[in-house]
């Protein structure tokens, strides 16, 4: 009986990993709709992002288990879009890099939604603008029209709007709070 009483009061690193990230407090319903919505469009870009580089990084490895022609049917793509030969992987392989910066940046802005801190602005829609202006400017406007699929624009569409949504709102409280807008005059 002692024992498990012992057991219910030791709290567990993961706990006070999860306290220190998400805090004490729970947030409001709607910004925890926010916040999972985010996280799980995030969780799609970031393990997409991590797999590509990955496939992209150990091509030769691939090539080599499965005898497809990875870096030939890769350097074809790059050609049909505009690259010269060779220089779409390169670019490739750095744009992903990149995005896995990006896409952590945004987890920071997400877990800052959960939180309520009106920082996360900057690093939701910084990480997000990063990610988009390197596929549009590093790799090119053809990459993004040709080679994005339309669920992952819907899908970066989605996780955006969700992102002002809350931050209408976030100010729409402020505002609340504030000016005592909703208070009855005298």
């Amino acid at each position: 009986m002692e024992k498990s009483i012992n057991n219910e009061q030791k709290k567990t690193w993961l706990d006070h990993i999860g306290k220190f990230i998400l805090g004490e407090k729970q947030p409001d319903s709607l910004t925890k709709v926010t916040f999972y919505s985010c996280l799980f469009l995030w969780s799609i870009f970031f393990v997409w992002s991590l797999l590509s580089f990955g496939a992209i990084f150990f091509r030769e490895t691939i090539q080599n288990e499965k005898k497809l022609p990875v870096s030939d049917m890769i350097n074809a793509r790059g050609i049909e879009l505009g690259f010269d030969s060779g220089d779409f992987i390169d670019r490739l392989l750095v744009f992903h890099a990149i995005s896995l910066i990006s896409w952590i940046i945004v987890l920071v802005g997400i877990l800052f939604i959960w939180r309520k801190i009106p920082s996360y602005v900057y690093f939701f829609f910084g990480g997000t603008g990063i990610y988009f202006l390197t596929m549009v400017l590093y790799l090119n406007l053809d990459y993004y029209i040709e080679d994005t699929t339309f669920f992952d624009k819907i899908a970066f569409i989605a996780l955006n709007l969700s992102g002002a949504i809350n931050t209408l709102f976030l100010k729409t409280n402020s505002n609340q709070a504030s000016t005592g807008l909703f208070e009855e005059e005298d």
